[in-house]
């Protein structure tokens, strides 16, 4: 879509246009529940998650101001609702890694080996495994590493210290070369 045709279809959106919304949602939800299931294991969730996103995105297209790419707006929203979801849903309080493992554990991960597997691991392979991890290095590595956040911004969007976003980043890291190694998964 051009950036003319993308300036009509959120004007009519923004006028409450039922055949507008109803093409907007049509054409990214498919992109949309494939970014929430980044971050949850089930696909109802996901789709509850991207339901609840689409809810607030034609509630707020009005503030959708034409910079940028559409799909990259719709694409926060969701991301900001997997975490409130995560966030109701969570029945565990993430401790700091301090309390438990040294740093020495904790950076025992070889950088370079574990970029050098991830890189020519296939991407199904790959959501596969990330699915598979524990919610709290699941959440963070797909901030991190896929929507580009920083420790500091995901500490504060999950109400955990800086330090320990970057520990469950770390040890997701390690889970992942782990279950690569474990199932001896080929490229």
């Amino acid at each position: 879509m051009n950036t003319e045709e993308q300036a009509k279809l959120v004007s009519a959106c923004k006028a409450h246009d039922r055949t507008a919304m109803e093409k907007l949602y049509t054409m990214y939800v498919s992109r949309m529940i494939a970014i929430s299931m980044r971050y949850c294991k089930h696909q109802t969730d996901a789709e509850d998650i991207v339901q609840e996103a689409f809810i607030k995105v034609f509630k707020n297209i009005h503030r959708y101001n034409h910079t940028g790419v559409l799909g990259s707006w719709i694409e926060r929203i969701v991301t900001n609702c997997a975490i409130d979801h995560w966030k109701k849903t969570k029945k565990t309080i993430y401790l700091d890694h301090e309390n438990f493992e040294s740093q020495d554990e904790i950076h025992s991960v070889d950088p370079s080996e574990t970029d050098a597997l991830l890189k020519e691991l296939s991407i199904e392979k790959l959501r596969v495994l990330i699915t598979d991890l524990p919610e709290q290095y699941r959440y963070v590595l797909n901030l991190y590493a896929i929507e580009g956040y920083s420790h500091k911004e995901i500490g504060h969007m999950l109400n955990i210290k800086e330090s320990t976003s970057r520990s469950n980043y770390t040890r997701a890291k390690k889970k992942l070369l782990e279950r690569i190694i474990e199932h001896n998964i080929t490229y």
